[in-house]
């Protein structure tokens, strides 16, 4: 596959760079959704704090029904009730589901199981601990919940409030700088000449950036001037800085030049993939990285979901695994028969997956609609209908 490394390698590569989590701040619960938890969430209270019911229906003995199908009811215990009647021996209490069972009853029976009635008839008898939640069964006092690194979603989140915290330390969201590059690059509102195009992959690339978790401090389109790159690709203090273009083989190349007059490291340098093969990522100065994707929409496309979304994840303090799955492809494909192929896909009604016909890197209108990227192995012969194949969900 030539000189450049499959995905796999490309990725251990740039993954073993020197990067670090970012710093963690406590924001407000309803704003924690999405963010990835800083240090760990744990009980602070048994949970459930006490014996609780399980169902609706009636508390008692099971030994009082040892030798009795029904018992006389010595009331009702509602949910949050802070007092219980004396049951005596021989009698059951209503109860609702979530209220506190009283020590000396071991049992629950719903009221399906019952006429309901009065006395209370019983069909089927209980073995003890029936329909109780029993105290500390979910957790013990001091136990973590939820580790650090978890991505926080409505379920984390109600353990949050469960618990208390009315805030949640979670990393930082990772800050990036975001250009793009070239002469013939006009901006979106502008009516382009018949040698110009509208600046499309800067608002691509940020809507992306911004769904994978990352904060777009600043983006800003430069021309083909190697000094002004170099200045502005120093002068930031962004946690991260992406940049779309100019890093291949053209004499106007600014991006590639500027960053070869700077203090990096290029942890890769093109990758055995198509699109983006011209892939190029770095560390620069404080060892923070710079990842500069191709200038072909689809090419910083499917980039920008390969590299930074794994980098973004490991600045987030998650892990760097991305969301692949499996899926069968609806008709054969053709591989590259030299590089690994990530080309958009849509899903048929059959759940299968279709990838549409491009025009090569530069044709954004055939990934309308798709669902993901999919991984196609390089090879000679097709590869046939109902394949299972790697496919990555968009962020």
């Amino acid at each position: 596959m030539g000189t450049h490394p499959d995905y796999p390698e490309a990725l251990e590569r740039i993954l073993a760079g020197p990067w670090a989590a970012s710093s963690i701040e406590s924001v407000k619960i309803a704003e924690a959704s999405g963010r990835v938890l800083g240090e760990g969430l744990c009980a602070d209270r048994d949970l459930p704090p006490f014996d609780r019911s399980a169902m609706d229906g009636y508390a008692l003995r099971t030994e009082d029904l040892a030798e009795a199908d029904s018992l006389p009811s010595a009331g009702f215990i509602a949910a949050g009730d802070p007092n219980c009647p004396d049951i005596p021996p021989g009698y059951c209490i209503g109860i609702a589901t979530g209220a506190a069972v009283p020590c000396e009853l071991d049992a629950v029976v719903p009221h399906e199981w019952t006429n309901r009635g009065s006395p209370v008839c019983f069909d089927r008898k209980p073995q003890a601990g029936h329909s109780i939640h029993r105290r500390g069964s979910d957790a013990k006092q001091g136990d973590e919940l939820v580790p650090a690194g978890t991505r926080l979603s409505a379920v984390e989140i109600g353990l949050a409030a469960t618990i208390g915290q009315m805030s949640i330390p979670v990393h930082k969201r990772p800050s990036v700088m975001l250009l793009s590059s070239g002469d013939e690059v006009v901006p979106i509102e502008s009516t382009p000449e018949p040698n110009q195009i509208r600046n499309s992959n800067l608002s691509m690339i940020q809507g992306l950036l911004t769904r994978m978790g990352a904060d777009v401090i600043e983006q800003q389109w430069l021309p083909d001037d190697v000094s002004l790159t170099r200045e502005t690709l120093t002068g930031s203090d962004a946690d991260m800085i992406i940049t779309i273009g100019g890093i291949s083989a053209g004499d106007r190349d600014a991006f590639r030049d500027a960053i070869n007059d700077l203090d990096t490291t290029i942890l890769l340098k093109g990758a055995s993939i198509q699109p983006g093969r011209p892939i190029q990522v770095a560390t620069i100065g404080d060892h923070r990285p710079l990842i500069s994707l191709p200038g072909n929409p689809v090419s910083a496309l499917a980039t920008a979901c390969l590299f930074a979304w794994p980098l973004i994840r490991m600045l987030q303090g998650a892990g760097p695994g991305l969301p692949w799955t499996k899926g069968l492809l609806a008709q054969k494909a053709t591989p590259h028969p030299s590089r690994r192929r990530f080309r958009p896909v849509t899903r048929n009604e059959q759940g299968q997956l279709v990838v549409p016909h491009w025009q090569g890197s530069g044709d954004l209108s055939h990934a309308t609609g798709t669902i993901g990227l999919v991984d196609i192995a390089a090879g000679e012969g097709p590869v046939a209908k109902g394949t299972e194949v790697d496919w990555l969900p968009w962020p």
